[in-house]
């Protein structure tokens, strides 16, 4: 029998059941936002949630959650389509998830995350899990977990900017997800941010200076980075050596101990 991983698939006994092997429970969380001309809104959901899936489906103690689909991205609301939700909601939105499933005995969460803008916030609510109940909590955004280099191989375009939003890394990782989303003939580079030593928009690496202004003031498009030099190998690999990863830290992460806390007062 093939194993159902999905946790709103199982009745309330089969979780009583389940909850006895401890498996880590994860939840995408992506956006609904605009990823300029060439690229779907539920671009960000759709990465949390397929590589995700993946993972999970490679991990024999692990369950995945439906994806949270809405997020803080209210600087995207110039260009049209962006779903945004206020700081506070979408934090304790999450928290109220992560507290649904410590009471039912659940003890390790992960937070997979495919919004940048998602991860000041996911921070706060992880945290907000760990101390606030029996269970831990991690975060992890998935871009993170592409080892150096094989970035370093594959990227074309140019640092910093060349791999932001809307990228060559996220458009490639569509084309190999979700080929028939992305309309390649609308493509076209858009790196216009002031030029700093100190403050810009790339997800290999992040500036040492923390700055979010709304995007149509250093974009023209919608995008940020370069999408004319994605490709599906370029996508392909990527998501297979983030799930590679994802799905090793999963097992990883089961067997973490839950240390007693210690009161020293």
């Amino acid at each position: 029998m093939t194993r159902r991983f999905r946790y709103e698939e199982l009745s309330w006994p089969e979780v009583r059941e389940v909850v006895r092997t401890q498996p880590v429970i994860v939840v995408p969380v992506g956006t609904i936002e605009q990823h300029g001309p060439h690229l779907p809104l539920v671009t960000d959901a759709c990465t949390a949630t397929e590589m995700s899936r993946m993972a999970v489906e490679k991990t024999e103690h692990a369950l995945l959650m439906p994806t949270v689909s809405y997020a803080f991205n209210e600087h995207h609301l110039d260009f049209p389509g962006t779903i945004a939700i206020d700081t506070h909601p979408f934090i304790s939105y999450v928290v109220d998830i992560g507290r649904s499933l410590a009471h039912h005995g659940f003890r390790k969460i992960l937070l997979v995350n495919g919004h940048g803008s998602n991860v000041p916030f996911m921070d706060i609510a992880a945290r907000t899990i760990t101390n606030k109940t029996e269970a831990i909590c991690a975060l992890v955004s998935w871009w993170s977990l592409i080892p150096q280099d094989l970035l370093k191989e594959i990227r074309e375009a140019e640092f910093p900017g060349g791999m932001a939003h809307g990228c060559e890394l996220e458009t490639s990782v569509m084309l190999y997800l979700r080929p028939e989303l992305v309309q390649m003939d609308k493509a076209e580079k858009d790196i216009h941010f002031e030029k700093s030593n100190f403050i810009w928009w790339d997800l290999q690496q992040a500036s040492p200076v923390t700055y979010q202004e709304w995007f149509s003031r250093y974009s023209k498009t919608g995008t940020v980075g370069d999408p004319t030099k994605a490709s599906v190998e370029k996508g392909r690999k990527v998501v297979d050596a983030v799930v590679q990863r994802l799905a090793e830290f999963l097992a990883e992460f089961r067997q973490r101990t839950i240390q007693p806390r210690v009161d020293h007062h």
